[in-house]
């Protein structure tokens, strides 16, 4: 019999001992995950953590006033995410971070930008503001000064750039449209006093013009970046904002767009169908430089979908590179989709459609069926408000349109989808959220999986009229039950 002889220390190890990596380690899993924007979905409030406030009121702040080799150890893990404002104070803060040499740390910058200032009747308003709530209009004149100074002079285009120079880590940029309370404050007033009247109508808060200044500085100071592997996030994206890029030379698009490996992007307009046609020239310029994408979240809003080929979009393009792919808020044909897919089938391996409505001609089986038997390595599939255009119209025109939330919510509820499959076939199952992936784990008897995988299409219940809710869990079950019934790396991704 074999024995093993542990020895004995004699003295007991002390946290000293341990090294940098193991303690850097060990203070990840201690400290809050930071909010992640993945394709097709951002996760999180909205409100970016105070990464750049200085000061110790956290156990991070606290840990690295320990001592020296605490410091060295916890710095990267305090800064590694940046929040900057559209404001004075926000550039003073890049500043400082740039000037205490801690922008190398940065993986995450956060650029939070408000609508401007737009008309010429703004002081006039402020001023009437002023007798009635003299805080509210003190806050407003402020903002509206830095605005201007920082436009006027390109204060804003300098810093950003020459901080952006020196975020050697830089991984991720999010760009968030920021409106408060006190913004909503001033909108109100504006309407309901009659003195403002006449400015009413002159004036206003534009976030096409705060977004296409924003998207060109970023761009700008992208170029001086050395960092090629970096993730784009906006959810709240103006469509005029990116006509801009029209005007970039074609090398300078390559440049940057040869930069970015994710581009997760909502556009946020009524109006777009007047901008399309411009708006197509520009991916196609910008996605033939993007050569090394791996995740591409393309979204419009739900309540008002795009009517608009999905090749005025994508081109025809194939990403060698793409694993995960997501569309929201369309009317697409059935093979605009599946040709799409094709185009992918050898390396996709996540794919999402929320409130994706198939114009007619088209069946939501023929698509499943390309998922299930072409696309091997698909690993999720999410499947949310797809339906049929002419149901979705009908809808539409009857009861007002629905406003969809964006992305699912991660913690709901378990859906039990017996019922569906009892009228569709014969396979009873249940479908539990698996929150940590955002996908959906199949528990099933083997006998019970085995009848799923041999489930014709047909029995699908695919009436191509319209699809109930009740039914996208079990479509993404069959999809999935095929694909992965089989063990792969050594372990299976289904629980029998």
């Amino acid at each position: 019999m074999l024995r093993l002889r542990v020895p004995i220390m004699d003295q007991p190890c002390h946290v000293q001992n341990l090294a940098d990596e193991l303690l850097s380690e060990v203070l990840s899993y201690l400290l809050e995950p930071a909010p992640r924007a993945l394709n097709g979905r951002f996760n999180g409030n909205g409100h970016a953590p105070r990464s750049g406030e200085y000061g110790e009121t956290s156990d991070l702040d606290r840990f690295r006033l320990v001592c020296k080799r605490f410091m060295r150890i916890g710095t990267p893990h305090r800064f590694h995410r940046f929040t900057l404002r559209f404001s004075a104070h926000g550039f003073r803060r890049l500043d400082e971070l740039v000037d205490m040499q801690l922008a190398c740390y940065v993986k995450t910058i956060t650029y939070m930008v408000r609508p401007f200032y737009h008309g010429k009747g703004w002081a006039r308003s402020l001023r009437t503001l002023e007798s009635e709530n003299p805080e509210l209009s003190r806050l407003h004149s402020r903002r509206l000064h830095e605005q201007a100074n920082l436009t006027s002079t390109n204060n804003d285009q300098y810093r950003l750039q020459r901080a952006i120079a020196e975020f050697t880590s830089l991984q991720e940029i999010k760009l968030l449209r920021l409106q408060d309370e006190a913004d909503e404050r001033l909108l109100d007033f504006i309407r309901d006093n009659p003195l403002s009247t006449n400015t009413a109508t002159t004036i206003s808060f534009d976030w096409e013009s705060a977004c296409s200044r924003a998207i060109t500085n970023l761009s700008l100071a992208l170029l001086n970046t050395k960092c090629t592997s970096i993730r784009f996030t906006g959810p709240q994206i103006s469509p005029e904002a990116t006509l801009q890029l029209l005007r970039a030379p074609t090398e300078t698009l390559a440049n940057m767009g040869s930069r970015l490996t994710s581009l997760d992007i909502n556009f946020h307009s009524t109006n777009i169908i007047s901008t399309t046609t411009d708006l197509s020239e520009v991916f196609r310029r910008f996605f033939t430089a993007a050569k090394n994408l791996i995740a591409i979240h393309i979204g419009f809003l739900s309540k008002t979908p795009l009517d608009l080929d999905l090749e005025q979009i994508f081109h025809h393009i194939r990403w060698k590179t793409l694993r995960k792919l997501s569309i929201q808020g369309w009317r697409l044909g059935a093979d605009e989709i599946i040709a799409l897919l094709r185009r992918h089938s050898a390396q996709l391996r996540e794919f999402r459609l929320t409130a994706v409505y198939l114009r007619p001609g088209g069946v939501w089986r023929d698509v499943l069926v390309v998922l299930r038997e072409e696309i091997k390595l698909l690993e999720q599939l999410v499947l949310r408000d797809i339906d049929y255009a002419a149901h979705f119209d009908a809808i539409a025109v009857s009861n007002g349109v629905e406003v969809f939330d964006d992305y699912p919510v991660p913690g709901e509820p378990s859906v039990t989808v017996a019922a569906a499959a009892s009228s569709q076939s014969a396979v009873a199952m249940q479908i539990a959220p698996v929150a940590s992936t955002g996908g959906r784990r199949l528990s099933l008897r083997r006998n019970s999986l085995e009848r799923l995988r041999a489930l014709p299409s047909v029995e699908l219940g695919d009436d191509g009229v319209h699809v109930l809710h009740e039914q996208i869990p079990f479509w993404e079950t069959w999809v999935l039950s095929a694909l992965h019934g089989s063990k792969r790396n050594g372990r299976s991704h289904w629980s029998v």
